[in-house]
């Protein structure tokens, strides 16, 4: 399996994280003109750092994974931030060996009224196969 493969199953295959996310869960960027009165959640990541076993080989990928909440209820967001960093942290699947929750940092759009949460884990990964 593909990092971004299981990834992907994680964050948009969990039943209260779709519930309270009307507006969808998106890779990488919110869709053009999206509409302000719903909840997003927008996920990316990037590679940080390898480790090799003695023989060469890879042992396993470490990753950022950067999680946005965008939302106008600050209730919303804070319920939401809290079940990700609980749902997500110490998580294994697949090829994570070890997800692990390092900050957040918040912002809002005044002109906008919407208020967002991005939080930021680090992840062990393990390819199964080179295909």
């Amino acid at each position: 399996m593909a990092f971004s493969t299981d990834l992907y199953y994680l964050m948009n295959n969990d039943a209260s994280i779709n519930a309270w996310c009307n507006g969808g869960i998106h890779y990488e960027h919110l869709p053009e003109n999206f509409d302000i009165t719903n909840t997003w959640i927008v996920y990316s990541f990037n590679k940080v750092s390898q480790q090799n076993c003695l023989n060469s080989t890879q042992s396993y990928t470490t990753y950022n994974i950067i999680i946005k909440i965008v939302a106008q209820d600050t209730l919303r967001l804070e319920l939401i931030n809290d079940y990700l960093v609980d749902y997500l942290n110490g998580k294994t699947y697949n090829g994570f060996q070890d997800i692990v929750f390092t900050g957040d940092d918040h912002t809002l759009d005044l002109e906008k009224n919407i208020y967002m949460n991005s939080l930021s884990f680090s992840a062990q990964y393990t390819r199964n196969s080179y295909v």
